[in-house]
């Protein structure tokens, strides 16, 4: 039987939809660089600090608008119509409910954050809610089939025509701060338009008990702990949101968006892909741990070269996307970045979490990340402003994926000194780049074209070498296998170009 004819491996339909999320993703990259850069030459830090704020409070909302209704609907063994079509109308009516709260509450929400006169703003986005919740729904079905190709090209497109296109031409017409607000809106619209075209939603008046409570168990442990991680995630953004005002909050927020463009290129490419696929293997515990050093060696094998990058050229980064008037985003920038790697493997933990059904146990994790990022943020803000919350949230997201580590530790048994070794490896190779940078800047050499042509004549060819090195944590024997297997379920054309590597010969042999 042809390979075209034969039933694709779990693995083969992982590597296809990692392909689909890789194109999609470095698609919408380029272009919300290019949106990014255009956005902060046309709106002030106070206007993004102001939306900054306002989100907020919308994605606090929807985590119980959602109630992980979706996620229960990938992770369950076996699903009916009848989940669907309730999962429809459930996802909906909490989403209309929780939309008509937010719409009355308003303006309390709004004044804890001083946003005086914004209470129209606040309540259009009350509309988001029932919208979202139930396009997650069609977002979970094409997920739960590996069908990443559909959502790909729904977010690239509606991410052009809705936050790209449609806030560029409103902020360009001096809407301020609207053009974000509806941009956001028009790319909603759009992708809902496009998923539902591809899924047809089926909508179930009549709800069986059975059923919610398949769908509620998961989906309130989910929310339970999208709450915690919510606060975990967001600690930052409210004590510089309450403690240092909107401009910056905007001043901030440009910081983190730009840590977020790498960690949500390879994190959401990594856990769109994983958590079905684990899921489906959620029983087979030696192979999990197996993987989970695999995944680990990924994450800090490519994550932690990029992210010292990033911070030797976190100066041209930010003069050539966001120009003269940003110029406070360098320093908090720096300081995040060098968290990236542990920020991703935080991510792969909450997929081994989840795919494995102790949503509630992580969800007592999240909460210990809250206190930690609290506690960071605060201390760090109050003492040395948007610098310090910048250093809490290094500190506490790398507590946090260190004490969830070994949480997976006792609950795989994956091999300790392996997993150690991998990551002093990743981590004591690079600090020497980062140390010359440190070096440079003391001998006030601060230009950023010297440090952009260090890093690509100099940083980059040296740390391709390690990379590709057998003694290296990704391309060693212990990966042999798993490397074989996932480059072989390549699609023909892409094997062949590989098999060109001299260093990927050896998997194809």
């Amino acid at each position: 039987m042809g390979i075209e004819k034969r039933i694709k491996s779990t693995t083969e339909k992982g590597v296809t939809g990692m392909l689909w999320n890789l194109v999609g993703s470095v698609i919408q990259i380029f272009i919300q660089l290019i949106v990014i850069g255009i956005l902060a030459r046309l709106l002030t830090p106070k206007e993004f600090g102001i939306v900054a704020i306002m989100m907020l409070l919308v994605t606090f909302s929807e985590l119980f608008s959602q109630m992980g209704i979706g996620s229960a609907l990938i992770q369950l063994p076996k699903i009916t119509s009848d989940h669907i079509s309730q999962g429809y109308s459930l996802s909906f009516l909490i989403g209309l409910l929780v939309g008509i709260l937010f719409f009355i509450l308003a303006p309390i929400i709004g004044a804890f954050f001083e946003l005086k006169d914004e209470d129209n703003a606040i309540r259009f986005f009350a509309i988001f809610f029932p919208l979202r919740s139930f396009n997650s729904i069609t977002s979970a079905l094409l997920t739960r089939n590996l069908r990443f190709d559909l959502l790909v090209r729904s977010n690239v497109i509606s991410y052009i025509l809705g936050i790209g296109l449609t806030s560029i031409i409103l902020a360009y017409l001096d809407f301020g701060f609207w053009a974000l607000i509806l941009g956001q809106f028009a790319s909603l619209i759009i992708s809902i338009i496009i998923l539902t075209y591809f899924e047809r939603p089926t909508i179930g008046l009549l709800f069986s008990k059975q059923i919610v409570r398949d769908l509620m168990f998961f989906g309130s442990g989910h929310t339970l702990g999208s709450i915690f991680n919510y606060f975990a995630e967001n600690a930052d953004n409210i004590v510089v949101g309450k403690l240092l005002g909107t401009t910056v909050m905007g001043i901030y927020s440009k910081a983190f968006q730009l840590l977020a463009i790498p960690a949500q290129f390879f994190g959401g490419i990594f856990d769109k892909v994983l958590f079905p696929i684990l899921s489906q293997k959620q029983d087979q515990k030696e192979k999990l741990a197996e993987f989970y050093l695999f995944s680990s060696s990924l994450c800090f094998g490519f994550l932690i070269p990029i992210a010292v990058l990033i911070f030797i050229n976190a100066k041209f980064i930010v003069d050539t996307l966001l120009g003269d008037q940003w110029q406070e985003v360098i320093f908090p920038l720096q300081i995040l970045i060098l968290g990236l790697a542990h920020r991703f493997g935080t991510k792969i933990n909450k997929s081994y979490l989840k795919s494995m059904g102790l949503i509630y146990r992580g969800a007592y994790y999240q909460f210990i990340f809250a206190v930690l990022m609290f506690g960071c943020c605060t201390l760090g803000g109050y003492f040395f402003g948007v610098n310090g919350v910048a250093f809490g949230v290094l500190i506490a997201t790398i507590l946090n994926y260190m004490q969830v580590s070994y949480r997976l530790y006792i609950e795989l048994k994956f091999s300790k000194k392996s997993y150690i070794i991998m990551h002093l490896k990743a981590i004591l190779a690079h600090i020497p780049f980062l140390f010359l940078t440190l070096v440079l800047y003391y001998l006030e050499i601060t230009s950023s074209l010297t440090h952009l042509v260090l890093s690509i004549c100099v940083y980059i060819p040296i740390m391709l070498i390690f990379l590709i090195n057998k003694n290296n944590i990704i391309f060693n024997q212990q990966n042999f296998l798993f490397l074989t297997q996932i480059l072989r379920s390549f699609p023909n054309l892409i094997q062949k170009s590989f098999m060109k590597i001299p260093f990927l010969k050896q998997y194809y042999a």
